[in-house]
């Protein structure tokens, strides 16, 4: 099986634990846990280079000259299945989620950035509820 390794067990059963290399990405990577952290230090940071000390979390924190109130900045992306389930939506976990980043940042939110992963084929009135829930 790809990402996983077996591990035996007393009375020969084998237990599948997760690979710690990976040649694809995995919906586990964006949960927020091991692999995410792993994919960060191995891949991202390297390539782009390194937060300030103690600013490693999904919003930065910038600062706009002297005298000037400092600004949080974060993007999110979501893509779940179904689209709509139930106590909310992609809509609402996309405008929760990036709010909850600004939060953890010590933040207070004015204003949404709003990046869509859209798939060919998507009907437009389902658009057009996401966007609402955005809203």
């Amino acid at each position: 099986m790809s990402g996983t390794s077996n591990t035996n067990l007393s009375g020969g059963f084998t237990c599948p634990l997760p690979s710690s290399h990976h040649e694809t990405v995995l919906m586990a990577h964006g949960g927020g846990g091991k692999l995410m952290h792993r994919l960060l230090e191995e891949l991202v940071v390297p390539t782009f280079g390194d937060a300030p000390a103690g600013q490693r979390h999904d919003a930065a924190v910038l600062s706009l000259g002297s005298g000037m109130p400092r600004v949080a900045m974060t993007t999110d992306s979501y893509v779940v299945r179904p689209l709509f389930f139930p106590g909310g939506d992609i809509g609402s976990l996309a405008v929760n989620g990036t709010v909850n980043d600004l939060a953890m940042a010590g933040a207070r939110p004015v204003a949404l950035t709003c990046g869509l992963i859209l798939e060919e084929g998507l009907p437009v009135e389902t658009l057009r509820r996401v966007l609402a829930s955005m809203r």
